[in-house]
């Protein structure tokens, strides 16, 4: 039998369930009932926040066993100025705000600042400003800090949101995953990652401000040693899926010239980048100053306004220190220019000019554009299987044809139900468009008679849409989710396929994710 016990201390109701988890929620409203549930929770434990302020919040030399979690409670915003772990572990911070004060010369100053081990950022709204539309130069640089900076291992930021900021994260954590998060309006540099064994993987990188003399980067990494800059290594890295874009607006106030993914200071070891969508307007969409076995395949790279020059390129050329680069693979990538220096193999790359670039994708319009391969595109069937990821930015397998496509996208094509051809299986496949905004198409296979059931989730788990909901033949459907009236952020769609006679019990269920951004 199981027993729960109630307890209420200092305005925090604690709940223990023994005989099944023995862990406890506590529920608190103010930063004082948020200190004193601190220093009181165990591992395993949740601390949940009612709306509010909670000001400046450091937590210091606490290690736990398990992970703790500390987190929103469903509807409730809960508002920080800052959150400071410091020499502590196994912390989880879940869907809150944070939003530091102007203060003058922020420069330096961090949102968020993590140092330890197992530390989770998870659904988290970090903004130094709400509207920046009157912004000038002078408030750009007064009213800005930096968003997220880690150092430790095996930390996890997640499907988080950090805009009106100069640097969105920066990293020396090692053992690390940073996914799926969107770094918006930005004056310095978007990622800058500089630790070992760290996978950035499906992060938006969008409309940089040029307000100063930094050369601001979507993603920047650098090695330190026992010389500084540029005499260390930096080792087992892995860029996947993001999308940099330098401005989505041509009338964005101080739009920057942003540099793709800039390496400047190798060397570079074992580092593996591939389905990146770069759309900027500097000769830096992809660049290795001195890489040892690294793998550049299936990116596409290319020019923001349209223009002839500069032409972004893929690059890989020497240590700045004269040594060669060796071992690298350039491969199945899309650019307007490529430049490469002794110690890379390079083939099934395609360079392409802004004025050819409606032979290959679908609207290439610049920072709106849509990179999708068109049916004619001769990239399509035309990249080699070797190094090529099994999956393209949008998660579709590789292959889809008769070959592997070059570029970050495979292509494929709407299946009508009015097809000869029926599914021999149940298949739910990636959304399409994804990202988003504000409407995706939902494509699946049933192989006979099934009730089906397409339903769309929020972060929280929270059902916001309903798409399909009755009994269907075998054949191959596509369903349109519009997300209109939902905001940004990370969401689910989960297909439920029956069994054939009960209409109890299922036969096939599926989960899969998608990114709306606004």
């Amino acid at each position: 039998m199981k027993t729960c016990f109630y307890f209420f201390l200092l305005g925090i109701i604690i709940f223990v369930s023994i005989g099944s988890v023995n862990a406890a929620e506590i529920i608190v409203a103010n930063s004082s009932e948020l200190l004193n549930a601190i220093n009181n929770v165990q591992g395993g434990d949740t601390i949940t926040l009612l709306n509010g302020s909670y000001g400046d919040l450091t937590i210091s030399g606490k290690d736990n066993n398990s992970a703790v979690t500390i987190r929103a409670n469903t509807g409730a915003t809960p508002v920080f100025t800052s959150i400071n772990f410091n020499n502590s572990s196994y912390w989880n911070l879940v869907g809150v705000n944070i939003k530091p004060r102007y203060t003058s010369g922020a420069d330096g100053t961090r949102a968020v600042n993590l140092n330890g081990d197992y530390l989770t950022v998870k659904n988290c709204n970090i903004n130094y400003a709400d509207d920046i539309s009157g912004w000038t130069e002078s408030d750009w640089l007064a009213r800005t800090g930096n968003g997220i900076t880690m150092s430790g291992s095996n930390i996890s930021i997640l499907e988080n949101t950090i805009t009106a900021v100069d640097h969105g994260i920066g990293s020396d954590a090692s053992n690390s995953l940073v996914s799926g998060n969107l770094i918006a309006n930005f004056r310095g540099d978007g990622i800058r990652g500089l630790g070992d064994d760290i996978v950035y993987e499906f992060n938006t990188i969008k409309n940089s401000y040029d307000v100063d003399d930094n050369h601001d980067d979507g993603f920047q990494s650098w090695s330190i040693g026992p010389g500084g800059v540029g005499t260390g290594v930096v080792k087992n890295v892995v860029l996947r899926g993001n999308t940099i874009i330098n401005f989505e607006d041509p009338t964005q106030s101080y739009k920057g010239n942003l540099q793709g993914v800039g390496l400047f200071d190798g060397m570079f070891e074992n580092w593996i980048v591939e389905n990146n969508l770069v759309i900027t307007d500097h000769w830096h969409g992809i660049s290795f100053y001195g890489a040892i076995n690294c793998t550049i395949v299936n990116n596409t790279v290319v020019d923001n306004d349209l223009t002839p020059s500069p032409d972004p390129w893929i690059m890989v050329t020497d240590h700045k220190n004269g040594t060669p680069s060796s071992g690298v693979i350039v491969r199945n990538n899309i650019s307007t220019d490529f430049s490469f220096s002794g110690g890379v193999t390079e083939d099934h790359n395609i360079e392409i000019t802004m004025n050819e670039a409606s032979t290959y994708f679908a609207d290439p319009s610049g920072g709106n554009g849509d990179y999708h391969l068109i049916a004619t595109s001769s990239a399509v069937d035309a990249g080699s299987s070797v190094n090529a990821p099994n999956i393209d930015r949008d998660g579709i397998a590789r292959p889809q044809g008769n070959g592997f496509d070059i570029g970050a996208y495979e292509y494929t094509s709407s299946v009508s139900v009015n097809e000869e051809t029926l599914p021999n299986d149940f298949i739910l496949f990636q959304n399409y468009p994804n990202p988003f905004n504000p409407t995706t198409n939902i494509r699946f296979q049933i192989s006979n008679p099934r009730y089906v059931t397409l339903k769309v989730f929020d972060i929280l788990g929270n059902e916001v849409a309903t798409l399909i909901n009755k009994k269907k033949p075998a054949g191959n459907y596509e369903a349109e989710f519009n997300a209109s009236d939902l905001s940004s952020g990370i969401y689910f769609y989960q297909l439920k396929v029956g069994n054939p006679s009960s209409g109890s019990g299922h036969s096939f269920i599926e989960t899969k994710k998608m990114i709306l951004m606004k």
